[in-house]
């Protein structure tokens, strides 16, 4: 099980209540630029460690943006989502649907798994074949093909997590596959030991739930998620924000019925070689104060967002390193459906001038301390290995969100 180390989060039984919340306060970044061994950058100092209380509000400036980049595939998810909801029956369809302002949305997504902290909608697990199939096709169209491969190597990643006992007995022989890096810190490490599964592991604990009628022309949410995976992706009209969505693994790599899988290989690889790209000084200048011992804005905690981002400016940076870092985003967005994910990888790249690339604890992918922060106008990613908490791997946490557009605009 994963171990959310964070006291803002409130890991029970969200209300089922349906009632409007208030509106969301948006955030954009109030941002500065400093020097710090002689290289351009954002700020150094200020932060705290992820289990601190979030308390400075940022200001929103007049010229932040409020909507999205365009280009989303509404319609066919639309589509989809009739789909499914015709499989249905009517006990189902009330469960399923939500108002767009309830506050379950916020509270019903987490790295726990189910039933430690409950989800909204639908457990895939109680639906008939084709239901769940119907399901399935709704987040197919909401992702690009990676993204879709990206989510079933997760659920896959659950059920070998599922198969895994203290007495070893599995039926079905996975073995985790052993870093492929031999030298730095070993991976494990305090809370790891291979605790084993259980019954809350496993693809069928994965639930889908929808915020708003699904609808062509206004504002809906698709949630879908389990305990490695938390997708909110809003619509309205043509654009789509999937802020927040966490995706995660444990372990890294692992051989599951004669198959072998590396979920979030994308993520890593790119991360860690944006990171390393950069020189000592600018590694000096980059370090984020505090520890982390998971993610900064992860579940049950939705901000505020830090009033000023730390690390280093990416335009600061050489074109080689930037292009790297634009590949690290991309490794997020382009989970997203490929029209949409074009646009909003642009724009994302057009804010690289006030953009800042952060990390804390390591820059190795066989670091259990390594944390990775990319904070923008608008893009927020967060990178955290952390030790094994049911195996003796590294397993890890990332969170993208949309600092103008978190669970959709107001």
């Amino acid at each position: 099980m994963s171990a959310l180390i964070n006291p803002t989060a409130e890991p029970g039984f969200p209300s089922r209540t349906r009632g409007h919340r208030q509106a969301l306060v948006r955030r954009a970044v109030a941002l500065a630029t400093c020097v710090g061994l002689g290289v351009a950058g954002c700020a150094t100092t200020g932060s705290a460690s992820s289990s601190a209380q979030l308390t400075t509000q940022k200001a929103i400036p007049a010229s932040a943006t409020r909507t999205g980049a365009g280009g989303a595939n509404t319609a066919q998810v639309v589509a989809a989502a009739n789909a499914f909801l015709a499989t249905l029956s009517d006990e189902q369809k009330d469960t399923v649907l939500y108002d767009f302002d309830d506050a379950a949305k916020k509270t019903g997504w987490s790295n726990f798994p189910t039933p430690v902290v409950e989800r909204n909608g639908l457990k895939l697990g109680d639906l008939t074949d084709e239901q769940e199939a119907a399901a399935l096709k709704v987040m197919e169209a909401a992702l690009s093909k990676k993204g879709y491969e990206e989510l079933v190597e997760i659920r896959k990643a659950d059920d070998y997590l599922a198969s895994l006992s203290d007495t070893g007995d599995t039926g079905a022989t996975p073995t985790a596959v052993p870093s492929a890096t031999p030298t730095g810190t070993p991976t494990g490490g305090p809370g790891g030991g291979g605790g084993g599964g259980g019954a809350n592991f496993g693809s069928e604990w994965y639930y889908i739930s929808f915020f708003g009628t699904p609808n062509k022309t206004g504002e809906f949410t698709v949630q879908y998620g389990g305990h490695h995976a938390a997708y909110n992706i809003t619509y309205a009209g043509s654009n789509v924000t999937m802020s927040p969505t966490l995706t995660a693994v444990e372990p890294m790599e692992f051989n599951w019925e004669d198959l072998y899988y590396a979920p979030l290989e994308d993520k890593r690889t790119s991360t860690i070689s944006a990171i390393q790209s950069l020189t000592a000084d600018e590694l000096a200048a980059a370090e984020i104060d505090g520890s982390f011992d998971d993610l900064y804005l992860g579940p049950g905690n939705d901000g505020p967002f830090p009033e000023q981002p730390e690390g280093v400016l990416v335009s600061s940076l050489t074109k080689k390193q930037q292009a790297k870092v634009a590949a690290m985003v991309k490794a997020w967005v382009d989970d997203l459906d490929e029209k949409a994910a074009a646009r909003m990888l642009a724009k994302y790249v057009s804010e690289f001038d006030e953009t800042c690339i952060g990390w804390s604890g390591g820059t190795t992918l066989d670091n259990d301390q390594t944390y990775v922060r990319l904070d923008g106008p608008s893009a927020w990613i967060e990178f955290s290995n952390q030790p094994g908490a049911s195996t003796d791997e590294i397993h890890q946490h990332t969170i993208f969100r949309d600092e103008t557009a978190d669970y959709g605009w107001k």
